[in-house]
């Protein structure tokens, strides 16, 4: 095995796949790249056993097809500390791999190709093309209320929800929801329901960007595959039954408010300076287009904000965890906020944008 390739063509796919790199492995070789060169290609897979990412890149030059693994880290560090101009030629010379540029020369060992773990094929049941920006958009605005470490293991991921030529994403840890969905995808009045988990989404969100090309999203029984022609992504899924999401939407709204999202954002953000730092908690309080946000901690220390907004329901007052607020702020574009909640905000309040926008958010206020 033999290859030459400039330092900017190798490192680009290197940090692509170097997040899916096992850093407390409990095999070797899982701390390794799988490097396979064809004549005029390479690839360079990673995988944790849950995660596979391949990433792809032409090679300009004739080159000797084979294939081995080194260590993921060391040939990045590698890479990065060379010349941005360098050119590197990567070869096989018996246990070691050798890597030479200009003056310098590195040997590094190997294991074998043939041991690299691989992810288990399956036949898809759905194949389908979506817009990287659009998928990107449709994950990015769920992503954060996914569970972390929860025992409900379901709940550490996001579903896809594929229905009538609509995909829907949705993402709750059991304090709060978030949901977002894009239509006109062709698939027909197939019915499919997946649950990816955390790292794999969390990986998606950092790959896809926002180009207007199209991606391949493949859907098994036990596996999600991304394709584009820079990488191919495959992780596995939850095989768990995730909540009826629908039935933790309000439907019986009586109270709805209309806020500036900036002006709401930087009052939240100024507040949560002087909220409790465990248990993050502030109170609103809503009155005739006004709202109150005061926050306080054990030191007797408090913040007090006012916001102008359109209301012109009863007056209430409901606790927040101000993280889930802003965070819902932010994931939000409009100029404008709405929110909404029933006679009795303990069944939680509803954030969407001003505009039409397919994705909303629920809330669960809390005791303080």
């Amino acid at each position: 095995m033999k290859m030459t390739i400039q330092r900017a063509a190798l490192l680009k796919p290197l940090q692509m796949i170097s997040g899916v790199v096992e850093r407390r492995q409990t095999l070797p070789i899982l701390a390794n790249v799988l490097v396979t060169v064809g004549e005029r290609s390479l690839s360079l897979t990673a995988t944790d056993m849950e995660v596979e990412l391949i990433g792809n890149v032409d090679l300009t030059e004739p080159s000797v097809p084979g294939a081995i693994t080194v260590s993921a880290r060391k040939l990045l560090d590698i890479c990065r500390a060379l010349p941005e101009d360098a050119v590197i030629t990567l070869a096989l010379e018996g246990d070691h791999a050798v890597l030479r540029s200009g003056r310098s020369r590195f040997l590094l060992t190997t294991l074998p190709a043939e041991d690299f773990p691989k992810v288990e094929e399956s036949p898809f049941l759905l194949e389908f093309a979506m817009n990287q920006s659009r998928l990107k958009k449709l994950i990015g605005k769920v992503y954060f209320a996914m569970g972390q470490q929860d025992v409900r293991h379901y709940l550490n991921g996001a579903l896809f929800d594929i229905n009538q030529g609509v995909i829907r994403c949705v993402a709750t840890d059991g304090h709060r929801l978030a949901f977002s969905s894009a239509d006109a995808i062709d698939v027909g009045a197939v019915q499919i329901k997946v649950i990816l988990p955390r790292k794999s989404v969390l990986e998606l969100v950092r790959l896809l960007d926002t180009s207007e090309q199209d991606v391949a999203i493949c859907i098994g029984d036990n596996h999600f595959r991304v394709k584009s022609p820079d990488f191919i992504f495959t992780s596995r899924l939850i095989n768990a039954q995730y909540p009826d999401y629908d039935k933790l939407i309000p439907r019986h709204i009586e109270n709805t408010a209309i806020a500036s999202r900036d002006v709401l954002k930087q009052a939240l953000t100024r507040a949560s300076i002087l909220s409790n730092e465990k248990f993050r908690g502030i109170r609103l309080h809503l009155d005739q287009d006004t709202l109150r946000i005061v926050a306080n901690n054990p030191e007797q220390e408090e913040a007090e904000e006012m916001v102008q907004m359109e209301y012109q329901g009863n007056g209430m007052e409901i606790g927040f965890n101000v993280t889930y607020l802003l965070d819902v702020v932010s994931a939000i574009s409009s100029e404008h906020i709405h929110w909404s909640c029933g006679s009795d905000p303990n069944g939680g309040v509803v954030f969407k944008s001003s505009e039409k926008e397919e994705s909303l958010y629920v809330i669960m206020p809390m005791r303080l």
